[in-house]
């Protein structure tokens, strides 16, 4: 199982490699690899790249360019330390490149919310601090792993690149409308649990 994990990274490494060094289609680039290393031993060497294909489907509407720090602390009124500190927590993600730093629409998006949860009264000087939005990216880091992991090993070697990229945008449009009707509904009920009780769980463990 190393071996096989060995040599998937190495086929995806030269295949980032030759897309960056070459304009050429996903299928050729696929073949050049072949050429060189032979037949793949895992079973989603079509899947390699899928994100590129996924990037048109799950646009939105909205602009997508992305933005510089300091233009979404200067937009959300957030300080460029704490939108750091909610990368160093993994909330977001930061793109380093063309000699600075950048998130893209979906992690502005991220920082709008918590500039509006602020500005809702949650604020740090009541506890809610960059630190206690730790767990939930720790959440989503294994929910995403998780479906990641599930849609190659299940689907890898049985769908094309176009039709795994629609399966796979469906299945995250699937996850974003479910997960937090679910959260909703936890939420609910276990203020109504808290209300029948009178007292609030012990621990994390007891939630």
């Amino acid at each position: 199982r190393g071996n096989v994990r060995t040599e998937h990274v190495k086929r995806l490494n030269l295949t980032r490699r030759l897309q960056q060094e070459r304009p050429l289609p996903l299928s050729v680039i696929k073949t050049i690899v072949t050429s060189e290393m032979g037949q793949p031993q895992g079973g989603f060497e079509e899947l390699i790249g899928l994100e590129v294909a996924m990037g048109p489907l799950l646009a939105d509407g909205r602009t997508l360019a992305p933005k510089r720090i300091g233009e979404v602390a200067k937009d959300t009124g957030l300080s460029d330390d704490d939108i750091r500190k909610f990368a160093a927590i993994g909330l977001i993600q930061i793109d380093s490149r063309k000699g600075g730093d950048w998130l893209n629409q979906r992690n502005v998006k991220i920082m709008e919310i918590i500039a509006q949860t602020r500005a809702d009264g949650f604020t740090p000087e009541i506890g809610y601090t960059v630190e206690s939005y730790a767990i939930y990216p720790q959440m989503i880091e294994l929910l995403a792993r998780r479906a990641v992991v599930g849609f190659y090993s299940r689907l890898g070697d049985k769908l094309d690149q176009p039709a795994a990229a629609k399966l796979a945008v469906n299945g995250i449009r699937t996850l974003s409308e479910m997960v937090p009707l679910m959260l909703i509904d936890r939420i609910v009920r276990m203020v109504e649990k808290v209300s029948e009780s009178g007292k609030l769980p012990a621990s994390d463990e007891d939630v």
